[in-house]
C-alpha cells in the first residue's frame, strides 16, 4: 500500500493528519514517498519555526538558554530613530519574565556578516535608548541561518568555510581573558558548512534543514529522537500545506530564483567589461536590475501588486510605477 504517513514502530499515539494533539514519536518508519517542505524557503521555515516548543527547544540547543514564551512573531522591524536602514526579521520571540528577547533570520542569498552586525547592534541601541542610562534591560540573540555557502571573506581575503561563528559584547584582558559584561550574543550558522566537528545538539537541526533541502531525501539522516525535530519533520510535511501557504511559498521561490539569475547577469558583465572591480560592481548592477526584473515576473505571472510589494519590501506606488514603464 503506497501512502505518505509516517507511523511510529511500536505504538501509534496519533494521527498526524487529523487535529489531535502531537505526542512524542521516538522511532519512525518511513513508508514509501514521504517528503517535507524544503527549509530553505522562507515560508515553511516560517510554518515550522513559529512552533513556540520548536522555536524553544532550537534556541536551547544552539544557545544553551531556556525560554519561557507563549509566542513567536513574524517581520519584526527596528524603528527608523534607531535604523536608518530598513531590515526585516523573519522570527522574534521575548521572554519577557527572564528579559530575554530572541530573534532567528533565515538567508539565502545574501550573507554579508555586516549587515547582521549592524542589525544585531542596532537592537542594543535600541534598549539603550528606552533607559536611563546605558544599561540593558534585556539580553539580546540573534541567530542567523544560512542555508548556502558562504561568500563572504574575513579582512585577509580569506572565504569563510566556519559552521559556527559567534560575535558577543564582552571585553578580553590582554591575556586574552573573557570578561563577562553581558550575554548578548549573534550567532551565524552555516548549514551547509556543517561538519563532524560541528556540535551534535546544532548539527541535528542543520541536518534536518540540509535534508530538507534536497531533491532526493533520506529523512533517516535526521535525527527524530529530539523530540522537537520530530515534531518539526511532522509540520514540514508537504501533505500538510494549504492552498495558501503553498501559494506563498511559490512566490518566495520565483523571487529567490529571479534574484539569482539577476546577479550572475551582473557579474557577467561586469567581467566582460573588464573592470578592475568586476565582482563588486558585478553585484552592484545586478542588485539595481533585481527588483526591476522580478516585479516584471510577478506581474507577468498574475500576482497581485500588494503582495509582490510585501515580498520585495516595496510601496505599492513603486511597483506600479515599474510596470507602467515597461508598458510604456
Amino acid at each position: 500500500m503506497t501512502t505518505n504517513l509516517y507511523l511510529p514502530l511500536v505504538y501509534v499515539f496519533a494521527n498526524p493528519y487529523n487535529d489531535s494533539p502531537l505526542v512524542k514519536y521516538s522511532t519512525f518508519q518511513y513508508l514509501y514517498n514521504m517528503k517535507i517542505a524544503s527549509l530553505d524557503n522562507e515560508v515553511h521555515f516560517k510554518k515550522v519555526f513559529t512552533d513556540v516548543e520548536i522555536f524553544t527547544a532550537f534556541v536551547k540547543d544552539v544557545l544553551g538558554i531556556d525560554i519561557e514564551i507563549d509566542e513567536v512573531e513574524t517581520e519584526k522591524i527596528l524603528p527608523s530613530k534607531v535604523s536608518a536602514i530598513k531590515f526585516r526579521m523573519d522570527l522574534y520571540a521575548e521572554d519577557k519574565a527572564n528579559r530575554t528577547v530572541v530573534e532567528i533570520q533565515k538567508v539565502d542569498y545574501d550573507y554579508a556578516y555586516n549587515r547582521f552586525s549592524h542589525y544585531f547592534h542596532a537592537n542594543l541601541v535600541d534598549l539603550q535608548k528606552s533607559s536611563r542610562d546605558y544599561s540593558y534591560a534585556k539580553d539580546v540573540y540573534v541567530i542567523v541561518v544560512v542555508t548556502s555557502a558562504y561568500k563572504i571573506k574575513n579582512k585577509n581575503g580569506e572565504l569563510l568555510k566556519d559552521d559556527v561563528l559567534i560575535t558577543d559584547t564582552n571585553p578580553r584582558t590582554l591575556k586574552g581573558d573573557k570578561r563577562y559584561m553581558h550575554d548578548h550574543k549573534l550567532v551565524m550558522l552555516n548549514a551547509i558548512h556543517a561538519n563532524d566537528d560541528t556540535p551534535k545538539a546544532i548539527k541535528d537541526w542543520l541536518d534536518l534543514i540540509v535534508e530538507s533541502m534536497k531533491e532526493e531525501q533520506d529523512l533517516s539522516k535526521i535525527n527524530t529522537d529530539n523530540e522537537a525535530i520530530n515534531k518539526a519533520v511532522n509540520r514540514a510535511i508537504l501533505d500538510n500545506l494549504t492552498p495558501e501557504e503553498r501559494a506563498e511559498s511559490k512566490i518566495q521561490y520565483m523571487r529567490k530564483r529571479m534574484l539569482t539569475l539577476t546577479k550572475e547577469e551582473g557579474f557577467e558583465e561586469g567581467f566582460e567589461k573588464g573592470e578592475q572591480k568586476g565582482i563588486e560592481k558585478g553585484e552592484q548592477k545586478g542588485e539595481q536590475k533585481t527588483k526591476v526584473v522580478a516585479v516584471l515576473g510577478f506581474h507577468k505571472n498574475g500576482i497581485a501588486i500588494p503582495i509582490i510589494a510585501n515580498s520585495l519590501d516595496m510601496t505599492e506606488a513603486e511597483v506600479e510605477t515599474i510596470i507602467k514603464e515597461a508598458e510604456d
